[in-house]
């Protein structure tokens, strides 16, 4: 059955019934009159209620009896008419004409379907408690009535219990009206959050995936596009006066420039094949610290001297904290092959009993003035190497500084935990707690890393 109005739009035009009330989904689905307009349900009902009026029983009149019967009639009549707008007062009003209309002997059966269908408009509407207490109500004044007033066998005990029959029928109909429609309300509310999760979990996803594709850009590119700048830089300078430099650079840019196309093409072929696991497609392994002698050689050949010191006993690590580890490491050398002063780093690796700890350590120029072109440069472009780093930390639940001094020196550290008891969450002074977001690399640095830009960009 519909439900009373909700406000309409302002932008459409709704006819005056539409404003009384609109039909609920969950009943548009239950009531068999949901389908017609609801003047034309009204029309049913009031002719539902009219008809019997006209016919005379043995028991009673009609409506054309006396002029108070016919009153009461079409009293009957808007009591039905306020089913919608007010239930309550509208079946208060037919049981009272009901109990009249007994009085001055008018037509029974019409009074009698006008408080069914108020009862079932309480039910259907009102809350279960005082559907009952009204229904309760209605049988005994009904059954007082029918004792006062009526001299026929309908004044017996077999006439009181078709009566609370009928009108606990009606109670029970408009209740489980109202159940199934809460029902129906329930699973569409339930499938519509369900949709609406879906597409804010794939939103997320996509956001989670390109994130991925950027820091995965990054690493490949970042080193090897260095590598390109600074000996294009070399060769242009060398080619008057030292052609064998200048030749040598041009081999290493051929070389860094095979390596990116490689890269590229492997991290293509990734993104367009579909999921691996359901057509038996797998893709390139993912680069972990038994890579690292190559990367360091790597480096070697594109001009930075790197000093790699270990501490500890190596053994294997996860395979997520291998993969940060090398990220890190690369990240760290590739800006101090970029932004260090003597092209050369100290690599450092300590396994700890619950962790490993890596440093890159380098020497930088003089930071620039925050007045002067270079500094400004450096703060419009903060990049994001840094940021991509402290992303894949959190991810393993570890810590990392980027630190410049004491001295033109800039400090990498990082740990990462290898032991799953490790606690994600202890604190320093200088790091970035595990699992924090850390500073936005184009706002305020904390003092640890505010200098850090100068040779923590890429």
């Amino acid at each position: 059955m519909p439900r009373q109005s909700t406000p309409t739009p302002p932008h459409t035009s709704p006819a005056p019934h539409e404003l009384r009330y609109r039909a609920d989904p969950a009943e548009r689905s239950f009531s068999p009159l949901s389908k017609l307009p609801f003047w034309l349900r009204d029309v049913i009902i009031v002719l539902f209620v009219l008809g019997p009026s006209f016919a005379h029983t043995d028991f009673s009149g009609n409506a054309l009896s006396n002029p108070a019967a016919a009153v009461l009639v079409l009293t009957s009549v808007v009591s039905v008419l306020l089913r919608w707008r007010a239930p309550l007062a509208g079946a208060s009003i037919a049981v009272v004409a009901c109990v009249l209309g007994l009085a001055v002997d008018g037509p029974i059966i019409a009074y009698l379907l006008a408080v069914l269908i108020g009862v079932f408009s309480v039910a259907r509407r009102m809350p279960r408690r005082t559907s009952l207490l009204f229904s309760g109500a209605t049988v005994l004044l009904l059954a007082a009535a029918t004792v006062a007033f009526l001299d026929t066998p309908w004044n017996d005990v077999r006439a009181m219990l078709q009566l609370a029959a009928f009108v606990g029928f009606a109670t029970a109909a408009g209740d489980a009206n109202r159940s199934h429609s809460a029902y129906i309300r329930g699973i569409t509310e339930r499938a519509r959050n369900a949709e609406e999760t879906k597409e804010s979990e794939a939103l997320r996803r996509v956001a989670e995936e390109r994130l991925r594709i950027a820091r995965d850009l990054h690493d490949l590119l970042a080193h090897q596009i260095a590598v390109i700048n600074l000996h294009s830089s070399v060769a242009s300078q060398a080619l008057p006066d030292r052609p064998a430099d200048a030749e040598k650079s041009l081999a290493t840019i051929r070389e860094a420039a095979r390596t990116v196309l490689g890269e590229i093409g492997s991290l293509l072929n990734v993104l367009r094949s579909t999921d691996a696991g359901a057509t038996g497609l797998t893709t390139a392994p993912v680069a972990g610290l038994d890579d690292l002698e190559p990367l360091l050689i790597d480096f070697d050949r594109g001009g930075l001297r790197v000093d790699h010191r270990l501490a500890g006993t190596p053994r294997p690590l996860s395979g997520a904290v291998d993969i940060v580890a090398f990220r890190l490491i690369q990240e760290a050398l590739t800006n101090a092959h970029k932004h260090g002063a003597d092209r050369s780093a100290l690599l450092h690796l300590d396994y700890q009993d619950d962790g490993l700890e890596i440093t890159v350590t380098n020497t930088v120029d003089a930071p620039p003035r925050p007045g002067s072109a270079a500094g400004v440069s450096a703060a419009a472009n903060p990049g994001h190497g840094l940021l991509g780093a402290r992303e894949r930390v959190g991810s393993v639940a570890g810590r990392l500084t980027a630190t410049r001094g004491p001295g033109p020196v800039f400090r990498f550290t990082a740990w990462l935990p290898t032991s799953p008891t490790t606690s994600a969450g202890a604190n320093s002074d200088t790091g970035i707690r595990a699992g924090s977001p850390g500073p936005d690399p184009g706002g305020p640095l904390p003092p640890a890393a505010e200098d850090s830009r100068p040779n923590g960009v890429s």
